[in-house]
């Protein structure tokens, strides 16, 4: 197989969201290793990445703009067999089912499906991964039929495949796993296999390789016989790509394109992870809310690009401010967030005129710089978030609240 087991409900959900905002995904789809389909409403596939295409034999691009139900084996309708289940409970789960190809022959695949909502928690449609098993389910059936033929067909599998003793020895290494591990047959057999094992169980593992470089391999184990004794078969399968790929797509559904800050969901995540350690150690936190003045105006006179810029520069100026530990984010548009841990020495006050001041100083060294069309102006505003006091979302419209009077007073101050 191509892609990771354990992975696909990963890797949808991560799309599911990501489809809900972005609309540019063509690019990564037709990178990943496993077979993407997104169907609408309606049961239509409307998109398809190029391992879709291959899996189901479809080259010439006929997928898109044909029924789901044309790929599915199974004897019941998308809708009788997939979309019931989804909008009760959200996602299927690395099911095994059979898909038809272009030329009618049946394929069993491991699939998993997420719903895709909008921001007002619509339905707009449905991602779903699959990955051909059909080399998985040969071998476990000639297993279960024939111990004898084990060797002759494990040889030539794609997966590493291992034979562990019960006191975790390895006894038998396929090539496969020669290759996944970097080391020769002789080199491993009689050595610990270093593993925990857990029957049944699917786990992620890092491999170092004899050369040193390190890898990820998905380790699924089941009990077996081995000359007449208990032992352990151990399939390993280098997922070192598609944890990557998962990365990149976590990456892309928590992080502002523009300014490579935490966008408004990374903001809320992360946040609420360090509101819990602060409710354990009886902490409190500033959180800021900082927006840039005048944003409208860079953007009429001078052009988006302008505009862009000073949002990037102000993404400069919280970086130099804050700390590597301290949450930053662009929520939208013109406005910040920024979340700091309080020592339990610091005065809140004390340390809040602090910051405050050092992103003044930062923003008028940054408009003393020489052939600058545009003056940054940021206004900023602040709560303190207590152990038990009151939501992140709250505490946002308090440092919101908190930074309009600061607009207003400014405005008052140059009145005058």
């Amino acid at each position: 197989m191509n892609a990771s087991w354990n992975q696909l409900d990963d890797l949808v959900r991560v799309l599911a969201t990501t489809m809900a905002d972005r609309d540019s995904l063509q690019s990564i789809l037709d990178a990943m290793v496993n077979a993407v389909l997104v169907i609408s409403p309606e049961a239509t596939i409307v998109r398809a990445n190029q391992a879709a295409a291959e899996l189901l034999e479809h080259l010439d691009g006929g997928l898109v703009g044909g029924e789901v139900d044309q790929v599915l084996a199974q004897g019941r309708s998308w809708r009788e067999s997939c979309m019931v289940e989804m909008e009760r409970h959200g996602a299927i789960r690395n099911r095994e089912t059979w898909f038809v190809t272009h030329t009618g022959r049946r394929m069993p695949v491991l699939f998993s499906a997420s719903v895709i909502r909008s921001r007002d928690d619509r339905i707009n449609g449905y991602v779903c991964s699959a990955q051909d098993i059909s080399e998985h389910v040969h071998l476990r059936e000639a297993l279960r039929a024939s111990q004898e033929s084990f060797q002759a067909i494990v040889e030539k599998s794609a997966d590493g495949v291992l034979i562990i003793s019960r006191d975790g020895a390895v006894h038998y290494v396929n090539p496969a796993a020669e290759r996944l591990l970097g080391r020769s047959a002789s080199e491993l057999r009689g050595s610990p296999f270093g593993h925990p094992m857990i029957d049944g169980d699917v786990t992620e593992v890092d491999v170092v390789r004899k050369n040193g470089k390190l890898g990820i391999a998905e380790m699924r184990m089941m009990e077996t016989v081995w000359h007449d004794a208990p032992a352990f078969l151990v399939s390993l399968r280098d997922v070192t790509e598609n944890v990557q790929l998962r990365e990149r797509l976590r990456q892309m559904s928590m992080e502002d394109a523009l300014t490579g800050l935490n966008n408004r969901r990374g903001f809320m995540l992360l946040a609420e992870q360090e509101l819990k350690m602060a409710r354990r150690t009886r902490s409190c936190m500033l959180l800021f809310f900082i927006d840039l003045d005048g944003m409208k105006g860079i953007n009429d006179t001078l052009g988006h690009k302008a505009g862009d810029q000073a949002l990037l520069e102000t993404a400069v100026i919280l970086r130099q401010v804050f700390r590597k530990s301290d949450v930053l984010a662009r929520q939208g548009g013109d406005e910040f967030l920024a979340l700091s841990f309080l020592e339990s020495r610091d005065d809140p006050d004390v340390a809040k005129a602090g910051i405050i001041r050092r992103i003044q100083e930062e923003t008028t060294s940054r408009n003393g710089q020489p052939g600058r069309s545009y003056a940054l102006s940021l206004s900023v505003g602040s709560t303190l978030v207590t152990p038990g006091g009151p939501s992140v979302d709250t505490c946002i419209q308090q440092a919101d609240a908190s930074m309009y009077q600061a607009k207003l007073a400014r405005r008052g101050n140059r009145i005058q």
